[in-house]
């Protein structure tokens, strides 16, 4: 109510302050930091790296059994005469075909993948990409072969377990303790391979002389055992272990080879971790 003769004052035109509306939420983060390691595990995924592991151990663990299974009829099938007609078919047969299958395809992919992954220098932009920022040599190699190796590792061991059970399945079953010492030896025969390539990555820069290079050491090195008294520390004697523990031979009669393996695979892989860290690209 205002008095008679004044003039009412204006409203005020400045805009009212807002209502502050307290929100309860989680605020959002930044991106997540793209660490070495992460860096790594995202190759391997993204560019579809591990379906070749899939196939070279599961793959081959759902398939070998069966072809030693079936064998004649799939060798009819395809029409491959001149084959002796397997007789009495057992359980280490079974594996035996699985051993060998995944030893040859799995130490394709196993050194394809390394030699790929530790070809540092391969391209001279992003090696100077890479060396600019780290700081520790070791960088530039472990978190490539541990990735790796461990992808391997598990591909291995659950191609392995399919192909124990489709063994205890279609044959019968076999000591646990025997495949289980089987798949620790072949595992660690798996890990010398890789390593080895390691080895040679130290020396060479392209991915394809890596992996000549390695195929031909790995196929080379049996010829040693040759000399009889080197069996019992060659390494490479591992990869024959699952199914000559099923046969007969005992988990002792591998320790100097298991031994001999453990070390050459530590000395490869710190000879490529002091060589590729230290030359210059």
């Amino acid at each position: 109510m205002t008095r008679p003769g004044t003039v009412p004052a204006p409203a005020s035109t400045a805009p009212a302050a807002p209502s502050v509306v307290a929100t309860v939420g989680r605020i959002p983060r930044g991106p997540r930091p793209l660490g070495l390691w992460r860096l790594e595990l995202l190759r391997l995924v993204r560019t579809r790296r591990w379906l070749l592991l899939l196939v070279a151990y599961p793959g081959v663990g759902l398939i070998g059994p069966v072809f030693a299974k079936h064998r004649d009829r799939i060798l009819d099938a395809l029409h491959i005469d001149a084959v002796t007609p397997s007789t009495g078919m057992r359980a280490d047969n079974g594996m035996a075909v699985y051993s060998y299958c995944a030893g040859e395809v799995g130490i394709l992919v196993g050194i394809a993948l390394m030699s790929s992954a530790l070809a540092v220098d391969h391209r001279p932009g992003l090696a100077a990409f890479h060396r600019t920022r780290l700081r520790r040599p070791r960088d530039l190699v472990l978190p490539r072969y541990t990735v790796t190796t461990t992808a391997l590792a598990i591909a291995y061991v659950l191609g392995t377990l399919i192909a124990w059970a489709q063994v205890h399945w279609m044959f019968g079953a076999m000591p646990a303790r025997t495949v289980l010492y089987g798949m620790f030896y072949g595992l660690a025969g798996s890990v010398l391979e890789v390593s080895l390539v390691a080895g040679m990555a130290a020396f060479l820069r392209r991915p394809v002389a890596i992996f000549g290079v390695s195929l031909v050491t790995i196929i080379v090195m049996p010829l040693a055992a040759l000399w009889r008294p080197l069996r019992t520390w060659l390494p490479t004697e591992l990869m024959g272990a699952p199914i000559q523990l099923l046969r007969g031979h005992t988990p002792s009669e591998y320790n100097g080879n298991l031994a001999v393996a453990v070390l050459l695979s530590a000395l490869c892989v710190w000879l490529a971790v002091w060589r590729i860290g230290r030359r210059e690209m």
